[in-house]
Formats: structure tokens, sequence, C-alpha cells
């Protein structure tokens, strides 16, 4: 499950990621999402990972279509989560987008709101 917040006064948008993510989880979001982009300009990610059992193949190449066409766009990324494979991911990312990335464990949830603020 995906769940996502308007981006606040700094532009960072907040999204939630729960459960077994699914293409159709991506499918259902994605629109929004990119309508918050439509606005153009950078934007700024807050993301938390909570309790993420997986992700289904089809909902990673929906993330992946998305994510390179909006690259641009990405400023600070902020993962809060609580499993290594979280972290590691994270840093995957970083090879390919220029956004500043830093993964967060949960209980530094509120300093990663700060940083991603700031």
């Amino acid at each position: 499950m995906i769940n996502l917040k308007k981006p606040n006064e700094n532009r960072v948008v907040k999204i939630k990621v729960s459960g077994k993510v699914s293409r159709d989880d991506y499918r259902q979001r994605l629109p929004e999402l990119e309508e918050i982009l439509n606005d153009g300009g950078t934007f700024r990610f807050f993301i938390e990972m909570e309790e993420v059992t997986g992700f289904e193949a089809g909902a990673l190449w929906e993330d992946l279509k998305f994510d390179l066409k909006h690259k641009d766009q990405n400023g600070k990324v902020a993962l809060v989560g609580d499993r290594k494979w979280e972290e590691r991911v994270l840093k995957l990312a970083d090879l390919f987008f220029k956004a500043e990335m830093k993964y967060f464990p949960r209980n530094c949830v509120d300093e990663a709101w700060e940083w991603v603020n700031s």
C-alpha cells in the first residue's frame, strides 16, 4: 500500500509505504504524484517504509519508469525504515539519480523530517 500527502511549504512530499506493494498500488498513486510534479521545479521526498514485506516485479517496473521520467525533479530524499535491504536499495538508487539521498532508521524519524525540510 502507498499513501501520499501533498507537498508542504518546503515542497516535501510525504509518502508512506506498507505491506506488499503491487503494480496496482503504483497505478493508483502515480497519477496523483504526477499531478503534484506537474507544478514544475524540484521536490523533496520523505518516504516511510513501515513493515514492507516486498514489492511485486510489476511494482518495481512502474516505480523505475516513473523515477526515470522525473529524475530531474528529485531534490532531497529521506528514507525511513527498519530493514537493511531498504538501506541497500537507497544506496543503489543513489548511483543513478542526482538527488541527495539519505537513509534513517525508524528511531530517527524526527531527524529525517528535519533533514529533508532543511
